[in-house]
């Protein structure tokens, strides 16, 4: 009769041996493990949410637009981009007598916006080829109040600037006109001597 072998002490340890006990113990240890593995995933998930929200909110450092500062010289605004390069000038601003684009500026800023033609008359010269100030009076009061414009201007070969006037009407009415400038240069600045349409 062969006795049953008792269980060694020392081979508890050993894989696949030790009482029903010890394996119980070793089954439950993943358990505990497990979580506290499942906060750490919640967790990381959550912040990178929380990474990916303040990525988007946050404001991105970067260059600045040169729009953020108005120029009122140049003006713009919704459908008429400022722009000023040596090829096109396009805007709606006050504009000035410092160059030749900006005399055309000042010259419709006065008619569309001031509305007076002594304003318009007072960037040209005193014998420029343009309707007097009476002329241009009567033509603004055919233009209703609010009506919006912007002026696309480039230079052409021979000296003269090419003008692409549009204006918005308050009922929403376009018009495109087209002119061909010709600006002189006096000791009180830059101004207009003519205004004649593309064909002259």
């Amino acid at each position: 009769m062969i006795t049953p072998e008792q269980p060694s002490r020392g081979r508890r340890g050993a894989p696949g041996h030790g009482s029903l006990r010890g394996r119980r113990r070793r089954a439950r240890r993943p358990r505990r493990r497990r979580p506290l593995l499942v906060v750490v995933v919640t967790l990381g998930i959550s912040l990178s949410a929380v990474a990916v929200v303040l990525a988007y909110v946050s404001p991105t450092p970067g260059p600045r637009q040169s729009a953020t500062v108005a120029d009122p010289v140049l003006g713009g605004g919704p459908g008429c981009d400022p722009l000023r390069t040596r090829e096109l000038v396009r805007g709606n601003g006050t504009g000035s007598t410092d160059d030749g684009p900006d005399a055309v500026l000042a010259f419709q800023y006065a008619y569309y916006v001031t509305r007076s033609g002594a304003a318009a008359r007072a960037v040209t010269t005193r014998d420029a080829a343009v309707s007097s100030a009476e002329v241009i009076d009567a033509g603004i009061t055919s233009v209703p109040p609010d009506t919006k414009h912007c002026v696309l201007i480039s230079p052409l070969p021979d000296g003269r600037l090419d003008v692409v006037l549009t204006e918005v009407r308050p009922d929403g009415a376009v018009k495109t006109y087209r002119q061909f400038v010709t600006v002189v240069e006096r000791a009180d600045g830059v101004l207009i001597s003519a205004i004649a349409p593309p064909d002259r």
